[in-house]
């Protein structure tokens, strides 16, 4: 899953108990650092860990060592949680986004993988697209990731500006 010069990112989502336990978070983060040190929490209810040198280190892929996390978030501490792993803190968002808890999706490094995951899904979907410019790509016919990602980057630019024309074009490929 992970082949040497990739970076494997894990993003998390926890189904936060109501009572709100104050030191939940804390228990999270030592648990989680048991695995990688880096990890960022993101308050309330989401951490990201950077996996690639945890993977060798556990002997286990993307997937074994996601399952590895679930269960033990909800052993010890009894949350659940939503997983999604990509080459890409964008694309592990993404998909994380889109999982519900318990379950774990996984994108492959490969370009198949990241453009399968990425091409079906709404524009919208890509961060940095609000409404404003979600309507300015619909009336152009541009709906799905896919659309744009086959649009030339100056095309892109003349309708967008050259900045976030480039910036849309990277995200549609899967760059971050």
């Amino acid at each position: 899953m992970s082949g040497h010069g990739h970076r494997t990112v894990l993003q998390l989502r926890f189904v936060l108990p109501t009572d709100g336990d104050a030191g939940l978070i804390e228990g999270v983060r030592s648990l989680l650092e048991n695995i990688t040190p880096r990890v960022q929490i993101i308050e309330p209810d989401m951490a990201v860990l950077d996996l690639t040198g945890a993977l060798p280190y556990w002997k286990r892929d993307a997937r074994g060592l996601t399952e590895l996390i679930q269960m033990r978030t909800l052993a010890l501490l009894g949350l659940h949680s939503a997983a999604a792993v990509g080459p890409n803190r964008m694309l592990a968002a993404m998909a994380c986004n889109l999982t519900p808890p318990d379950r774990r999706t996984i994108i492959d490094h490969s370009p198949d993988a990241v453009a399968a995951f990425l091409r079906p899904r709404p524009v919208r979907e890509l961060p940095g697209v609000g409404s404003k410019m979600a309507a300015t790509l619909a009336s152009y016919g541009l709906h799905r990731v896919g659309d744009v990602a086959d649009l030339p980057p100056a095309t892109l630019q003349r309708l967008l500006g050259a900045r976030a024309g480039r910036t849309l074009h990277e995200r549609a490929l899967g760059r971050d």
